[in-house]
């Protein structure tokens, strides 16, 4: 699995991040920042949705060499067995970092080997890593 990177920047800015789900089904995202092999929640979503409304990860100087660990199950119990496939194929999620250096790509998008589904196929799980570095 690739992991990305965001520059932070050198300077004490604020760093915030924004999570969509695209998806029919069930979805929670949890947010979680390891530095230094400690682990912090830094969010969760709460709606069914996935969604995660612009969040601080705290200032730029504390993230540098810190990883981001986003995770987004989606269950399709509530959807017809007939369109798993297809939600699991379209399944959309953009990360939006803000606070870094300027002119970097953004949205980050999860990519086809950062999901897989269950044995089922009932169950979706997205996993994306995002390094936050100063150059």
């Amino acid at each position: 699995m690739e992991t990305e990177n965001y520059f932070i920047g050198k300077d004490k800015k604020e760093i915030f991040i924004t999570v969509t789900v695209s998806t029919h089904g069930i979805a929670v995202t949890e947010i979680k920042l390891i530095i230094n092999e400690s682990i912090f929640n830094k969010g969760a979503s709460t709606n069914g949705s996935g969604l995660i409304s612009k969040t601080s990860l705290g200032l730029g100087s504390q993230l540098d060499g810190g990883t981001l660990k986003i995770e987004t199950d989606i269950v399709l119990t509530k959807i017809p067995k007939s369109a798993w496939a297809s939600c699991f194929e379209n399944l959309q999620i953009h990360y939006y970092l803000e606070g870094g250096e300027p002119n970097q790509k953004i949205p980050f998008e999860l990519l086809p080997a950062e999901k897989k589904k269950s044995t089922s196929g009932e169950t979706i799980i997205a996993t994306k890593r995002i390094n936050l570095l100063n150059r």
